[in-house]
């Protein structure tokens, strides 16, 4: 099939048609590759490029997604832990579990004052490292159930050193 009979069956307007005509072999090859190029331009421009694209896109936040999912199961499990903790709490006198803390710390000396009321325990340190106090309080939540209610820390003269006034409670 020739070439014009082609361009008479497409929906070509009639001055392309005589135009492609006129031109010469040589010439209808470098019209032909010049549309074939325009074409290939075409096709990655409104096809290939949104693609990668969206790729690019999807990878990023499924990257996001895993270190969300990550937090999440972090999370889910921290927060079965404490439900554990306080599901179970220890049914022991709180004096006792606290002065067991406190003797396995080696802490016992900073406690000025231990008082059971009401099933609250108040206690004071005049003196204590706050790391200690922190570490102290985070064992008595794990394993007795007793968490702060209520503190009032104090900054002392020595770096890292509070005066603590401590109300736990289960």
């Amino acid at each position: 099939m020739t070439t014009s009979r082609l361009l008479a069956r497409l929906p070509v307007p009639p001055a392309w048609t005589s135009a492609w005509e006129q031109l010469s072999a040589r010439e209808r090859l470098l019209a032909g590759a010049a549309a074939a190029v325009v074409l290939i331009a075409l096709a990655w421009a409104l096809l290939w490029q949104p693609v990668v694209e969206d790729t690019l896109r999807a990878r990023r936040e499924v990257v996001q997604l895993r270190a969300a999912l990550a937090t999440a199961r972090a999370r889910t499990e921290e927060m079965a832990g404490l439900q554990r903790v306080t599901s179970n709490p220890v049914t022991q006198d709180p004096r006792l579990a606290i002065e067991r803390v406190l003797g396995e710390r080696v802490i016992k000396g900073s406690l000025t004052s231990l008082e059971i009321r009401d099933n609250r325990a108040y206690l004071t340190f005049t003196a204590i490292g706050f790391d200690a106090l922190i570490g102290l309080l985070d064992s008595i939540a794990k394993s007795d159930g007793l968490r702060v209610i209520e503190a009032t820390l104090t900054t002392r003269i020595d770096p890292g050193t509070v005066r603590a006034e401590i109300t736990l409670a289960r």
